[in-house]
């Protein structure tokens, strides 16, 4: 009855009309996984490499986190519970916390506390909460999930802020290898985590009213919201920045882009072809459906996109004078 009567708020959203739709889209795009592989390179590469390194580390420890958290509650979408909610997108994971609302917090929340005119900072909190709202117009989240990755979000948001003040002088003055070793313990705890919960919450099974409107939107389509693929891309990916950015600050330290507006542009069309080719193109390459095999292939192709962002990309701009 809880799940049922919390559909009533995307019922009503969903009420003003398909209008919304390509706005709403817009703004969930912008919590989408392609768009952050868009973004967080082109503050990387064009912007400020410090600053890019830690939108990297933020987006890929919020995204870890966000999959344990979604196993340990293992709660329905809109669309599961209710025929009458219209999924306008289609996703396989469960519902609480939104992770696209937190994420969101995290970027954006974290680029409204570095701006110093309020207009912008307002501007900045506007975008992750429209891209909460529009996760449940688009009927894939209940306003709890949304509120949930809110709060999650500034929490880690919180945390980031306050422990990178604290230590990152002392963590700057660690050898290579320690801040490598420490890269590594991060990403297995957050892999290791992850199959904690899916093992805890292993005879889980859909209700036949949930997996009666799941067949319905995914015609027939078996889906796995236990499935590691984001806690494994988040920790590769996370592992591949931090090892890039150690191996790359040796020769390129991190710090403001000063190069003129043309090498820019090209050095972000050179740096997303490589992402294309590590993200897109060995995806078409590595199996994705034999059990532990594929799930290794993935970490393996996620630690590739971190490492070209991080250090691929740059060692090959220097090489190129750009």
């Amino acid at each position: 009855m809880f799940w049922e009567n919390m559909t009533q708020i995307n019922i009503l959203l969903q009420s003003f009309g398909e209008w919304l739709y390509l706005p709403m889209r817009l703004f969930s795009f912008l919590g989408d996984e392609e768009f952050y592989l868009f973004i967080m390179p082109a503050i990387f590469w064009c912007f400020d490499s410090r600053l890019g390194f830690r939108l990297g580390m933020l987006l890929m420890l919020s995204n870890g986190i966000n999959g344990s958290l979604k196993f340990l509650f293992h709660s329905p979408r809109p669309f599961w519970v209710s025929d009458k909610v219209v999924a306008y997108a289609h996703e396989t994971s469960f519902g609480v916390p939104s992770g696209h609302s937190q994420h969101a917090v995290v970027m954006w929340g974290y680029l409204a506390s570095l701006v110093k005119k309020a207009w912008i900072r307002w501007l900045l909190i506007l975008v992750f909460v429209f891209i909460g709202i529009s996760r449940i117009y688009l009927g894939v989240h209940f306003i709890l999930d949304v509120l949930v990755g809110w709060l999650i979000g500034g929490i880690l948001l919180f945390l980031f802020i306050y422990l990178e003040k604290k230590f990152s002088n002392q963590i700057s003055v660690w050898k290579d290898n320690q801040k490598i070793a420490a890269a590594v313990l991060v990403s297995f705890i957050l892999i290791i985590l992850a199959v904690l919960m899916v093992q805890l919450n292993s005879n889980w099974q859909f209700s036949p009213l949930y997996q009666e409107n799941i067949n319905r939107v995914f015609e027939g389509e078996v889906i796995n919201p236990f499935a590691l693929d984001g806690v494994i891309t988040a920790s590769a990916a996370w592992l591949g920045i931090v090892i890039g950015v150690v191996v790359i600050s040796r020769t390129i330290p991190l710090g403001r882009i000063t190069s003129s507006p043309t090498k820019k542009i090209v050095r972000f069309i050179i740096g997303l072809i490589g992402v294309i080719v590590f993200w897109a193109g060995l995806r078409l390459i590595f199996p994705d459906n034999i059990p532990f095999v594929s799930e290794s292939l993935r970490f393996i192709r996620y630690i590739l996109v971190g490492f070209w962002i991080a250090a691929g990309a740059p060692y090959l701009f220097k090489r190129l004078n750009l």
